[in-house]
């Protein structure tokens, strides 16, 4: 009885010109978000081949001049000598850190609008590589491109609530469920075979259209791991998916007409959606205010202007901490270069309590998105798609510590040449250091994607357990 009852919703829904016109508008959007998927991730690839390709050209031209001074040339000018290492490390070799794509970026901008893909690696402090980074609240997170990943976290829903606000009310209505349920059937069972019927077509199309998006947003599912992280995306996309319809089917089981189970169930979608992550916005900036950018520079200004009065001052104190960075003989204080990098080292040190505040500001907010994104399956849904698609904030928090390893490491190259005046050769070029990605291991990810999924599926699962209890008082009259 059961898959008759689904064999016969499967013509009735066949026959729906509903499904249909749900359908074809979801493809169309569908496909429209993947072509802007592929527009932005060809952008971000032109963006990163003309980076390495500056990168490059400006090696030669380094390396081209540093042979031509060997030859018994002169540098064009003191200020714009390749020989001396802080130029070198500072703008003649200094090098841009990149973070590759990934396989499935084009599904899902995420983050990758907001925070910085690239940075280019210098001699300066840390507070200047890191300036523009801040952390984004779940406004952010489902307010981004037109990609695939908001058509399913907005879009989704709303046709599983359009086809499913009727579900039983729609029978009632019409006078057919009383006469069905004179059958061997149970209201529960009969209610089970409907939404069945539903989630069986609904996720087929769902299937189809995504593999059809990610063949138009050009993923390359020939790609380690592409295929898997599809397929990964799309579990997530049906977790998504079986609870709205979870949520349909307990609307529908307190025996209300059709319009008010519309009415509720877009009252639902705009709350969950929309409503409680710009709430949690909210109430992660007013518990935790970040500090003014403002404030920062301010800070900056005052601590440089010091450090520099005191200049002479520094120099015995910062060797005497880096003992190893001392060169042979007298100091010279008055090098441009070696007090350059001292009294940004003691900037450095006065600005920190301002820095870790404002850090321990970042990480409240992080822990009150933390808390409050349970309260939302769309943010769990966005957060576990993102992170699929490599745009996820996790990742490029990831990418940061990998480039102020990289920073570091450049530094602690250049900074003992500077100190004792090495002259810079063109054979010295091919010993810089250069940053090599090392990506989040697999494990943090499935963590992430799993335990958002394993939410979104205990929240499915409770509903569905308060649908079969309100079922056992359906009224099947008035």
């Amino acid at each position: 009885m059961l898959f008759r009852v689904m064999r016969n919703e499967w013509r009735g829904l066949a026959a729906d010109r509903t499904l249909w016109a749900v359908t074809i508008l979801l493809a169309a959007v569908m496909l429209f978000a993947a072509s802007n998927g592929a527009r932005w991730s060809a952008l971000q690839q032109a963006r990163h081949g003309e980076l390495v390709a500056e990168e490059s050209e400006r090696l030669e031209e380094t390396r081209a001049e540093l042979l031509r001074i060997a030859g018994g040339g002169s540098p064009r000018s003191r200020f714009n000598d390749p020989r001396n290492p802080a130029q070198v490390g500072q703008s003649f070799a200094a090098g841009y850190a990149l973070l590759p794509l990934a396989p499935l970026a084009p599904l899902s901008v995420g983050q990758s609008d907001l925070l910085p893909a690239h940075y280019k690696i210098t001699l300066e402090s840390r507070e200047a590589l890191f300036s523009g980074d801040e952390l984004e609240n779940p406004t952010n997170l489902l307010a981004g491109s037109f990609d695939v990943a908001f058509v399913v976290v907005f879009l989704y829903p709303l046709v599983i609530l359009a086809l499913g606000y009727n579900l039983l009310s729609g029978e009632k209505e019409s006078g057919t469920l009383v006469l069905t349920l004179a059958q061997p059937i149970s209201l529960s069972r009969f209610a089970a075979a409907k939404i069945l019927a539903h989630v069986v077509v609904v996720l087929g199309l769902t299937a189809a259209l995504m593999l059809a998006a990610a063949v138009a947003a050009g993923v390359d599912l020939g790609a380690p791991g592409a295929f898997s992280s599809l397929a990964s995306y799309f579990g997530v996309t049906a977790v998504y998916g079986l609870f709205w319809f979870s949520l349909a089917l307990l609307v529908n089981a307190f025996g209300r007409a059709s319009a008010t189970n519309a009415a509720t169930l877009a009252g639902a979608w705009l709350t969950l959606a929309l409503i409680i992550p710009s709430a949690t916005a909210l109430i992660a900036a007013t518990l935790y205010p970040v500090p003014s950018r403002v404030e920062m520079i301010q800070a900056v200004r005052v601590a440089g202007r010091e450090a520099s009065e005191r200049g002479s001052q520094l120099f015995g104190a910062y060797f005497a901490d880096h003992p190893e960075l001392a060169p042979e003989g007298e100091v010279d204080p008055g090098d441009y270069y070696s007090r350059r990098f001292v009294v940004e080292d003691e900037v450095s040190k006065q600005i920190a309590p301002l820095t870790e505040r404002f850090e321990a500001q970042i990480r409240g907010q992080q822990s009150v998105v933390e808390k409050f994104r349970y309260l939302s399956p769309a943010v769990l849904a966005q957060q576990a798609l993102n992170d699929l698609s490599g745009t996820g904030y996790a990742r490029f928090d990831h990418f940061r510590s990998e480039v102020g390893r990289y920073a570091d490491e450049w530094k602690a190259h250049f900074l003992p040449q500077v100190f004792r005046k090495t002259v810079f050769t063109a054979e010295a070029l091919g010993e810089l250091p250069r940053f090599s990605y090392r990506s989040e291991g697999a494990g943090a990810i499935a963590g992430r994607v799993g335990g958002a999924a394993l939410m979104i599926l205990l929240s499915a699962v409770l509903l569905l357990g308060a649908a079969t209890s309100a079922l056992r008082r359906y009224p099947l009259t008035g």
